[in-house]
């Protein structure tokens, strides 16, 4: 995991200017892709304005979006130690205004223009980024220019309300696998007084003490336009920019920055540093790092390579060791994390069972080899291939590529960024074997085991944090927005004589393909004695087919650089457009002749045990599966998704291949391609691969109801252990072919799923009251082929209980009585229609949408369809829609967390 990886990030589309691939050619044409890759940094246009802003600019004449960022050039790094967590709380408080803005304008300016706003933190930096249509995207900047030097922190502007939502971020990821890992991680590995020493959302104790005055102090130490950069990419006018920029941002007054911290080296350690914590879920988890280097320093691109030879897809030296050989671990990552500071080189791996000894000294014992024998030539063109199609894969969007270049021109330099991929090309086998040896070999590490308690002894050390993708504002990171000029309507539905149905969409923009299928109804027609097959048969779908074995599919996909993915209810695979044909070969042997090998079907399913067993130990997952029982019952949404334990100890072989059997015919398939190919050669291709798939008639679904509930109910699961309360309330919802659906979704918005914090639940329970980080109620979301549900949730914390439940209710029964208001209709209009074709950013996105438009038989004007329908909705059919299908009285909670059966937290063990 990068030290820059950001969670929820929105990708919008880029009309990107390259050459498309031949799909005829074959496939071994590096030289050709990695110019592709390489000239995704060209024509940026650079200036320093006189206060000292830099501004970088990607104009793409054919983009319909644009991205602007501003990265300033401050982040946990540059912290007191007994101020840790200012620079994220800070962050968040950019939101709540200046003397112009007040708190949600920003939101509300964000959603009427149908756009995106969001930032995060890092070690080394804070970034901004606002993501609109092209032709009104001048507002982000406006934004950015007031709240440069004028953000205000005080009541006023609602400081202490956003310390309660702060709180709940770290609480939550504390109620997450790895977060108390990363914590006790960073002071041992980088020093307790090391800019790298503590976790980016900062320590409760000190987040907690924050006062408005010493949040303000940071920010008058940081934030000068001298120490920021301003990023555009998409498609603006170039000079009508730069006179903007300059009228917005050069009459503001550059400051006299402070010092960065000096570098700190690692920690003296003759000795490996052992430590051992308890955990609260059931996996146990080892860590093993090492002090690295900083971006950009020699050595740092030797171990980019490393890491990925070492973890990075089934074909790296660990997974073949751990999981496939010998059966131990369920997961491995390698990551190197490089910032402005050395960073580290860390090895997380997720065990079947407590062999936490054998499995450290197996990786020890491989990273020996690896730095006395080095690599094959076969593995360092894997990794190389798999860089270069990293890439172009990463580089799809306008976002992504001004989020790439404020983090290289942030943490190093735009030279950097551009000659990335010629210094991974001359990395050699001898640089991996020396840099092996210097810092996985030599120096001594920090190792950690998280160990369950049921599981081992545990010694009492402090808890603590993973190395986790920085803390983002938005609590929600399936929203989606943006325009397009894509169309629907140009795909092509093709069915085969065997019944299957392929929807097809050519995009030449840039040299890849994305193929999707999906299976029809799997999780209805798994039988509820064999709960879990469905589960057993995902984790085996790509471990060998009646040709194949695991080993060999996972290095044809790793040796394109691609991707592929197969479980029981659908498959995707990406690549370069040179390498279609091996994809769609794969990706359909796979779905076809799936052998479910013997050899590693117990391993397949301890790994699925050790899941439901975690599954049990989160508290929100735990909630969520409650929830949904009591508003299903015997309906198969009512079941775990993962089975039960006790089913899954006694799943044959002979039951998975049962179950493929059934399912997986041609006449249950639809596949959807998009991008870079020829529809007539694919299809051509699809058909001669399929011709042996026979279709079958599938048998009638069974009959069941969801009944609304007779009354109000209410469960409360007591969790001594977790570290928020999380709470799910709702009922029965509707089907996606309700008329009432477009209607249903603007007053979704208005109640529940509004952008940033504009929605009424947001507004109130989040950003006035700081009960939450997360909060949010939806009913169209849900809406299938079967009954959804309306659902609501909060992370809150213990002693607040009643008040979430009260807050919903009432916002609840707000809507049913009031209409809303005109301005709050127009507003969900307004972003629900503009931000619409922000769902065909990527080829996986558009992939996705056409399957899910043919499975719902919404027909390819869909789109079209959508933005009428929206847009006729009034305030007062969004009331109705609260009273028909939203009903107080009958609303099932579900809370699980730190409270007894009343709701009242529990009493700290002294």
């Amino acid at each position: 995991m990068s030290r820059f990886a950001v969670a929820g990030l929105l990708f919008l589309v880029i009309l990107f200017p390259v050459a498309a691939a031949d799909p005829a050619k074959p496939a071994d044409n590096e030289e050709a892709l990695f110019k592709t890759a390489s000239s995704l940094y060209d024509g940026i246009t650079t200036k320093t304005l006189a206060n000292g802003l830099k501004v970088y600019l990607k104009p793409i004449p054919s983009s319909p979006v644009v991205t602007t960022m501003v990265a300033y050039r401050v982040g946990a790094c540059d912290e007191e130690l007994d101020q840790t967590g200012l620079s994220h709380y800070l962050e968040h408080l950019m939101f709540k205004g200046t003397d112009k803005l007040f708190p949600g304008d920003i939101d509300r300016l964000t959603q009427r223009n149908a756009g995106h706003n969001n930032a995060y933190t890092t070690e080394d930096m804070t970034v901004y980024h606002f993501d609109f249509a092209n032709d009104r995207w001048t507002i982000a900047l406006e934004i950015e220019a007031d709240r440069m030097r004028n953000t205000r922190v005080d009541k006023k502007h609602e400081f202490q309300q956003e310390k309660g939502a702060v709180i709940q971020e770290l609480k939550r990821n504390e109620d997450r696998p790895w977060d108390l890992e990363s914590k006790m991680l960073l002071p041992l590995l980088f020093g307790e007084k090391s800019p790298y020493g503590h976790p980016v959302i900062g320590e409760t104790k000190h987040v907690e003490g924050a006062t408005a005055e010493i949040i303000t102090r940071h920010y008058d130490r940081w934030y000068y336009p001298n120490n920021a950069s301003l990023i555009i990419v998409g498609g603006f006018d170039e000079k009508e920019a730069l006179e903007l920029i300059d009228k917005l941002f050069s009459k503001i007054p550059r400051g006299d920055l402070p010092e960065r911290k000096p570098k700190v080296g690692p920690p003296a350690r003759k000795e490996t540093v052992r430590k051992q914590m308890p955990s609260k879920f059931d996996t146990p988890r080892l860590v093993m790092a090492f002090n690295g280097v900083d971006s950009g320093a020699p050595d740092s691109y030797a171990l980019d390579v490393l890491a990925s030879v070492v973890a990075s897809g089934r074909t790296s030296r660990l997974y073949k060791k751990l999981i496939d050989d010998e059966k131990l671990a369920s997961a491995v990552n390698a990551s190197h994390n490089a910032g402005r500071y050395p960073g580290s080189v860390e090895i997380d791996v997720e065990l079947v069972k407590n062999d936490l000894e054998k499995v450290e000294g197996m990786v020890t014992t491989e990273l020996a080899k690896l730095a006395k024998d080095g690599i094959t030539e076969a593995e360092l063109k894997r990794v190389k291939r798999a860089m270069v199609a990293g890439y172009i894969f990463g580089n799809e969007s306008a976002h992504s590529i001004c989020q790439s270049i404020s983090q290289g021109v942030t943490t190093n330099n735009l030279d950097y960024l551009k000659g990335y991929l010629s210094r991974i090309a001359a990395v050699t086998n001898d640089d991996i074997k020396k840099a092996a040896q210097k810092y996985l070999v030599n120096a001594k590490g920090v190792v950690i085991w998280s160990v369950p308690e049921m599981t081992g002894k545990e010694k009492g050390f402090a808890p603590s944090h993973r190395n986790e993708a920085p803390a983002a504002r938005s609590p929600r990171a399936d929203e989606k927005g943006g325009a397009s000029t894509l169309s629907l309507n140009d795909a092509k539905t093709v069915t085969l004589p065997n019944g299957l149905k392929l929807l097809l969409l050519e995009n030449h923009r840039l040299p890849l393909v994305v193929a999707e299928a999906t299976v029809g109804q799997v999780r209805m027609r798994q039988p509820a004695d064999k709960l879990g097959v469905s589960s057993l048969v995902s984790l085996l779908m790509e471990e060998g087919t009646a040709t194949r074995k695991g080993e060999e599919i996972s290095r044809l996909i790793e040796d394109t650089g691609g991707s592929l993915s197969v479980s029981s209810s659908s498959g995707s695979v990406k690549v370069l457009s040179p390498d279609t044909e091996l994809g769609l070969d794969l990706l359909l042997d796979c779905l076809m002749n799936p052998s479910f090998p013997a050899d590693v079907l117990d391993a397949k399913r301890e790994e699925l045990l050790s899941s439901i067993a975690e599954e049990e130990k989160t508290p929100d997952s735990r909630a969520s599966r409650e929830f949904a029982a009591l508003v299903y019952g015997k309906h198969p949404f009512g079941r775990p998704p993962l089975g039960t334990a006790a089913i899954v100890k006694k799943l044959t072989r002979q039951d998975c291949l049962d179950f493929h059997a059934s399912l997986f015919r041609p006449n249950n398939v639809r596949m959807a391609i998009v991008g870079d190919f020829d529809s007539a050669k694919v299809v051509e291709a699809i058909k001669k691969r399929t011709a042996s798939w026979k279709a079958v008639d599938m048998p009638p679904l069974p009959k069941y109801s969801v009944e609304m509930p007779a009354k109000f109910t209410q469960k409360i699961v007591s969790d001594p252990e977790a570290a928020q309360l999380h709470v799910y309330l709702g009922h029965p919802g509707i089907k996606r072919d309700n008329p009432d659906y477009y209607r249903l979704l603007v007053m979704d918005n208005v109640l529940g799923t509004g952008p940033g914090f504009t929605d009424r639940l947001s507004a109130n329970l989040r950003d006035r009251r700081g009960l939450a980080y997360t909060v949010y109620a939806q009913i169209a979301s849900s809406a299938g082929e079967e009954v959804g549900t309306f659902t609501g949730y909060i992370g809150t914390r213990p002693d607040k209980f009643d008040d979430v439940r009260d807050g919903f209710l009432k916002e609840i029964r707000k809507i049913r009585d009031e209409a809303p208001t005109k301005e709050e209709v127009e507003d969900a209009k307004k972003y629900l229609t503009g931000s619409l074709a922000f769902r065909t950013i990527t080829c996986e996105q558009v992939a996705s949408l056409l399957l899910t438009v043919d499975r719902l038989g919404l027909g390819l004007n869909y789109l079209d369809d959508y933005r009428k329908g929206v847009s006729a909705v009034t305030p007062e059919e969004a009331q109705a829609m609260a009273k028909k299908y939203l009903d107080p009285d009958r609303l099932i909670i579900v809370a699980v967390g730190a409270v007894d059966a009343e709701g009242k937290p529990l009493k700290k063990k002294q």
